[in-house]
């Protein structure tokens, strides 16, 4: 026998990957290095594409960027898809401004009903 337990005609014909008893299996250490770097990877990536509506949704306003923000929370949680489709579609589209319109009617109606209590 030789002086590491094995027989001798398999001396220096072992491969690589089969380490001797007692010493570190670098392989496996390799391999757990690896696979630890691919699931913070795909993490990173799976939320970096999960923020990619509110990111398109940043120049359209506060509002806008809110409906998008709620659509893709949702999606997270819920696992739907259907959430997260609904915000990339209105992250890509600029929704009319109805707001400014409406307050300025408002501020209106306010004068105008200043006006004819004072008149009366």
């Amino acid at each position: 026998m030789a002086s590491g337990g094995e027989h001798e005609q398999f001396a220096g014909h072992l491969p690589i990957f089969i380490t001797a008893p007692g010493s570190t299996d670098v392989l496996m250490v390799v391999t757990i290095f690896i696979a630890i770097g691919a699931v913070l990877l795909a993490g990173v990536f799976y939320f970096s594409l999960h923020a990619l509506p509110e990111k398109m949704a940043h120049k359209y306003g506060r509002s806008h960027m809110q409906i998008v923000a709620i659509l893709a929370v949702l999606a997270l949680f819920t696992h739907n898809n259907y959430f997260w489709i609904a915000a990339l579609l209105l992250a890509a589209i600029n929704l009319p401004d109805y707001e400014t319109p409406l307050n300025t009617i408002a501020q209106t109606l306010r004068k105008t009903i200043k006006g004819k209590k004072q008149n009366d």
